[in-house]
């Protein structure tokens, strides 16, 4: 799904770190969105130096998501520079939330439901969601609006472990296309 694609991942830690060295290896450029100014305050040193040497992965500093865009997938997504306060707006077709242990999920919309520790509750965990309203049962990875997924750490009920999110991840894209042979 990356190969060749300019792909956004967010977070600071060493899940972020190891996931953006993955996609390098095929995406045409990885952004890397942290809310600090220092890679090597979150992350272990020599996977912070391995990325600032990987020329197509580029750090974003004191970056947070304000806006993703999209009309049926995701097209783009809007950021800010919390220091300068610049706005950009970056093409992408992927972003990958590696959030940790304290999810930033209170720029998600309210339609998408999240448990008492603000992790964004998909799949089962939806049954007694009243904003489910739809006769079938969400996708395994799915959120509360219908063909929203959400996968790896952000997610209720996730192990944590990049491998694990990197696996939700493909499994999301998957979970994708059958969402759409149901419009």
């Amino acid at each position: 799904m990356c190969r060749g694609s300019d792909v956004m991942l967010v977070g600071g830690g060493n899940s972020a770190g190891q996931a953006a060295v993955y996609l390098s290896q095929n995406a045409r450029k990885v952004f890397l969105l942290i809310r600090g100014d220092d890679l090597c305050k979150s992350m272990s040193s020599y996977l912070a130096h391995r990325i600032m040497n990987t020329p197509n992965i580029e750090i974003l500093r004191c970056t947070e998501v304000i806006r993703m865009n999209g009309d049926g997938h995701l097209n783009s997504v809007e950021i800010l520079n919390k220091i300068t306060g610049e706005k950009k707006t970056l093409t992408t077709a992927a972003l990958f939330s590696f959030i940790g242990a304290n999810p930033r999920t209170d720029w998600l919309p309210s339609e998408i439901e999240k448990d008492e520790k603000h992790f964004v509750r998909t799949g089962i965990e939806l049954g007694d969601s009243r904003q489910w309203t739809l006769k079938r049962q969400p996708f395994l990875l799915e959120t509360s609006r219908p063909g929203v997924f959400a996968a790896g750490d952000v997610r209720s009920g996730s192990v944590k472990r990049v491998a694990s999110a990197v696996g939700e991840g493909s499994m999301a894209v998957q979970f994708v296309h059958e969402y759409l042979k149901t419009m």
